[in-house]
């Protein structure tokens, strides 16, 4: 017996090292089919924010996903960044061994009603650009290999580059997200399942460096960003592709803003688990009603404050992982409907009533503030822009109320010295009912020409009180 023990163990080990390298020789040979897909398609997309405290400019990772179309996460147009104020977009095609090339672009928008957005070529008649990633709607579930494939900073020639990992879990809330045990490639990247298929995207999160370069200083140190925090504080989540897959089928258009659905009901809360067995409701997400818009979709249809919306169209209500939560995923859900669609809510009215439908008719969200006009008072340091109906609603306000918002206040200016505030409401300037914003810029642009030692006097709504602010010009 020990002879043919010591005779089996070589030959064991024989035959094992022939399969040990036809199990590794595959794994790394799907390893770089997908670095070379993915790095086909990945593309920086660079742009100027233009905003009144000078320009800044910025550049972050995207991925071509239509025909000179490029999808980057909603977090490289941060919401601060006003529509007028995105300008000089470019997209930057990565090039190994020449020059990158740089492409004039536009942009197209934001979609909120899945957390991504959209620049687009200015041209298509040059050379090929580079080929569209196809996203496949799978899954993954715990324990599986990802791939992610990334670009590296500025500094580092946005290299491409792929980290491999493993799924931890995956999260439900408004933005499902699925959590590695490792780390992921830059915000941004692609993330492969181990078919090789393209299954999600980076998104940020937390503290996780969102940009690629950023020319911005740091104040606290007085020198540029590390470019190198992009590796050295990876995300460790991703975004499925079946939460983004509405923007890949239907993107927002050159040509016209894309419309959101809104039911007029601003607030919301989701119930706690006590306070659901309360209304006898046992393992069943619900959200009570805090508000409705007066004459609003909501309103009109008969949707009452206190009531709690325990179904839409019949299902009920999607889980999250905290009831905080619950609120955010029914307003995402019907973000993802189209202006006109008709929305059944089963509705508890309350304590030990029936529970009865209500039929909503959905209409266009109301315009953001960062699509609004605005006007920058450069002499004076502060801007204005028109106002939106979250103005007015926040302040109880009627809808039609008149005036302009300020929007920003340059420290160290003679509006800053004045104690002029940002979100302040300017209802009169120099005695002179403001209107709207074009009245604003006329009257003001009439003023300071006519009389430019003379102070600027605005009567402004800020907090529910009315205050009168002179504003001295700089002397």
């Amino acid at each position: 017996m020990k002879t043919q023990t010591a005779l089996t163990l070589p030959l064991l080990l024989a035959l094992c090292i022939p399969v040990l390298a036809q199990t590794t020789q595959p794994a790394a040979s799907l390893t770089q089919s997908i670095l070379d897909r993915a790095s086909s398609s990945l593309v920086v997309v660079k742009f100027t924010w233009d905003a009144e405290f000078g320009k800044r400019e910025l550049a972050g990772g995207g991925v071509v996903v239509g025909e000179g179309l490029v999808m980057v996460p909603m977090g490289m147009f941060d919401p601060r960044f006003p529509d007028a104020q995105i300008t000089d977009v470019k997209i930057i095609v990565p090039e190994v061994n020449s020059d990158h090339e740089e492409v004039s672009a536009k942009f197209v928008g934001r979609d909120e009603r899945t957390n991504v957005a959209f620049v687009r070529r200015s041209s298509l008649i040059d050379r090929d650009f580079k080929p569209p990633l196809t996203f496949n709607d799978f899954t993954p579930v715990v324990g599986q290999t990802v791939y992610s494939v990334g670009l590296l900073p500025k500094a580092a020639g946005y290299k491409s580059y792929i980290y491999t990992t493993t799924v931890a879990a995956n999260l439900r809330g408004e933005s499902p997200s699925v959590l590695v045990s490792g780390a992921l490639t830059s915000v941004g990247s692609v993330v492969f399942d181990d078919q090789g298929r393209a299954i999600g995207l980076v998104q940020a999160q937390g503290a996780v460096p969102i940009f690629l370069y950023d020319s911005r200083a740091d104040a606290r140190q007085d020198r540029p960003v590390d470019p190198m925090a992009v590796v050295s504080n990876p995300p460790r989540f991703f975004t499925p592709t079946r939460d983004f897959l509405l923007s890949l089928q239907d993107p927002p258009k050159d040509d016209a803003p894309l419309k959101l659905a809104w039911m007029g009901v601003p607030s919301l809360r989701g119930l706690t688990k006590d306070e659901s067995e309360f209304f006898g409701l046992v393992d069943q997400p619900a959200v009570e009603i805090g508000d409705t818009i007066p004459n609003g979709p909501a309103d009109r249809a008969g949707l009452k404050p206190k009531q709690i919306i325990l179904k839409i169209d019949g299902k009920p209500l999607e889980r999250g992982d905290e009831p905080d939560e619950l609120p955010g995923i029914l307003r995402r859900q019907l973000l993802r409907k189209k202006v006109g669609d008709s929305v059944t809510f089963t509705v508890l009215p309350g304590r030990k009533q029936a529970q009865t439908d209500v039929t909503v008719t959905l209409e266009e969200l109301p315009a953001r503030a960062n699509t609004a006009a605005r006007f920058y008072a450069e002499d004076l340091g502060y801007s204005v822009r028109e106002l939106v109906f979250i103005d007015t609603y926040s302040r109880r306000l009627p809808s039609d109320q008149k005036g302009v918002l300020v929007s920003f206040v340059k420290q160290q200016s003679s509006a800053g010295s004045a104690k002029l505030l940002g979100n302040d409401l300017v209802t009169e300037m120099n005695g002179q009912p403001v209107t709207n914003l074009e009245q604003f810029k006329s009257d003001y642009a009439k003023f300071r020409k006519e009389k430019p030692t003379e102070a600027v006097v605005l009567v402004v709504i800020r907090e529910a009180n009315t205050q009168t602010i002179r504003i001295e010009p700089p002397r």
